[in-house]
């Protein structure tokens, strides 16, 4: 990933990304930039070596713990929750009132109407 160009800037602009969303990828390529140039060039992955295969199982060590049983979810009691807080919710927005809070003067509308074309 090279440096971004200015052409590159100007084909984010047009397929809508916004001037915060482009500074933030410029910001995004020179801190990838910056861990490339740290990363030691002749340096290689060590390449893990097969391991032969014991006809003895392994043991687990003597002294650890049992290890605890992790927490089940109860998914249906969570569904039947989340379908009571639907529901509660519903009744809320049923009982709202969704009325304008102050009606437009039509009259207004229509005296802005005509001083616009005067």
């Amino acid at each position: 990933m090279g440096k971004i160009s200015f052409n590159d800037i100007v084909s984010l602009a047009k397929a809508g990304y916004k001037p915060a969303d482009v500074k933030e990828l410029i910001a995004l390529s020179e801190t990838a930039e910056q861990s490339k140039q740290e990363e030691p060039q002749g340096a290689a992955p060590a390449i893990d070596e097969p391991k032969s295969v014991s006809p003895e199982p392994d043991r687990a060590p003597e002294n650890t713990e049992p290890a605890k049983p992790e927490e089940t979810v109860d998914y249906k009691k969570l569904y039947e929750q989340s379908q009571e807080d639907l529901k509660k919710a519903q009744a809320a927005n049923i009982k709202k009132d969704n009325a304008p809070a102050q009606a437009p003067d039509p009259m207004k509308n229509l005296t802005d109407l005509v001083s616009s074309y005067l």
